[in-house]
């Protein structure tokens, strides 16, 4: 049976709760809702590490980050060859990503991202070819090779094509009154990668200037932004993403949704907050780690994720929730985990479930994708959040 964690740990209530509300007029009202994604895009190129290998058929992959760091450590300063195995060739990025993990559950999409320029790459004629999906491309993909571990995923991204990206460049690939059109229709906004964007705050700062004010009601609406890894952005750089978001919360409701090293890093950022220290036991730093940071920040939503659990913190009150995580320490694929937590967070607050069955709901969608690698569709959501504290209690690494 399953055993409260801490004193903002809403799990069990909520997976009781969810339970009645996944019915079929849940998800009929889904297909009524719009999702407008920019502006990214990647070709992915996923591989396992060969650490040892026996025969033609018979090898052992290198399970963690920290057994292939070894590897590395033994090498430096002089030289090493390691085979890599492609598990999937694939479209990517926070903008694909979400639109497949969202049409999948029904929802429509626009998607304003960078698809390959001109002529779209054929790599993502099933997406386009979707039926809840209408895509404009921006420029051409960035590439990503993703190196997959049990433990975690390290990312290797060309993106050339996608630093040429800024407002006119926009403008120049979709006319104003159309950008005004699409967002006005839609429900909710969402833009990630920030970190490898250096115009898109300036770009956020020109949909506040320029298009908002256009958008009858823009404050019933959610601008979501997913930041990805912002190591390499400075302090400053980030202050003022951060204060362009919290400017962009009088206009529209923000949802920030962080992983656990975005978190730290933002915690690191924000002088006003405690630094979040990584493991510690029962990530006892990230307990109240979201309420701590949107205390300073006062966005309408504040999400932090990770494997083994998620928290929001709503600006109302500072509620405060923490939800497990159906964690395995053997998935199949780990690139794209978080793009499918935050559609399944996107896609309960479209059907008006509350805060904890939002992120309940995402770590849902991210446990199914880890195990499978597909965007589930709603029955087969529905069908793991039926068995949710079963797949808490046991280590399960198949679905269904």
């Amino acid at each position: 049976m399953y055993e409260k964690l801490n004193p903002y740990d809403n799990t069990l209530p909520t997976f009781k709760s969810i339970q009645e509300e996944l019915d079929k007029e849940f998800e009929v009202n889904l297909t009524k809702k719009k999702v407008f994604l920019g502006i990214d895009g990647f070709i992915d190129f996923l591989y396992s590490l060969v650490q040892k290998r026996y025969n033609l058929e018979k090898w052992k992959q290198f399970a963690t980050i920290i057994e292939f760091s070894q590897r590395l450590k033994q090498i430096s300063g002089s030289s090493g060859n390691i085979e890599i195995f492609l598990k999937k060739k694939t479209s990517g990025g926070f903008a694909p990503n979400n639109s497949k993990a969202l049409s999948a559950l029904g929802i429509n999409v626009f998607l304003l991202a960078s698809l390959g320029y001109p002529k779209i790459n054929s790599l993502y004629d099933e997406l386009i070819q979707n039926e809840n999906i209408n895509a404009i491309s921006i420029t051409n993909p960035g590439k990503t090779i993703g190196l997959e571990f049990n433990d975690g995923k390290v990312m290797l991204s060309d993106i050339k094509g996608l630093l040429e990206i800024k407002w006119e460049t926009l403008l120049q690939r979709i006319p104003r009154e159309h950008l005004i059109k699409r967002m006005e229709e839609s429900n909710v906004i969402g833009f990630g990668y920030w970190s490898i964007f250096p115009q898109l705050t300036n770009i956020w700062q020109k949909l506040m200037e320029e298009i908002f004010p256009s958008i009858k009601d823009i404050n019933k609406k959610l601008f979501f932004v997913d930041l990805a890894d912002i190591k390499k952005r400075s302090k400053p750089e980030i202050i003022e993403m951060l204060n362009v978001l919290q400017k962009m919360e009088d206009q529209i409701p923000v949802l920030l949704s962080l992983n656990d090293q975005e978190a730290i890093d933002i915690s690191k950022a924000l002088d006003t907050v405690v630094e979040i220290t990584p493991n510690k036991a029962n990530f006892k730093d990230f307990i109240t780690g979201g309420k701590n940071i949107n205390k300073d920040l006062g966005l309408s939503y504040l999400i932090i994720h990770s494997p083994h659990f998620a928290t929001i913190t709503v600006k109302n009150n500072m509620q405060h929730y923490w939800i497990t995580e159906a964690y395995t320490s053997n998935p199949s694929y780990t690139v794209s985990a978080g793009d499918h937590f935050n559609s399944g967070v996107i896609a309960a607050l479209l059907g008006d479930l509350n805060p904890p069955k939002a992120i309940l709901m995402g770590n849902a969608l991210s446990a199914i994708f880890v195990r499978t690698g597909r965007s589930p569709n709603f029955g087969q959501l529905r069908q793991f959040i039926k068995r949710y504290l079963e797949y808490i209690d046991h280590d399960n690494p198949q679905f269904p």
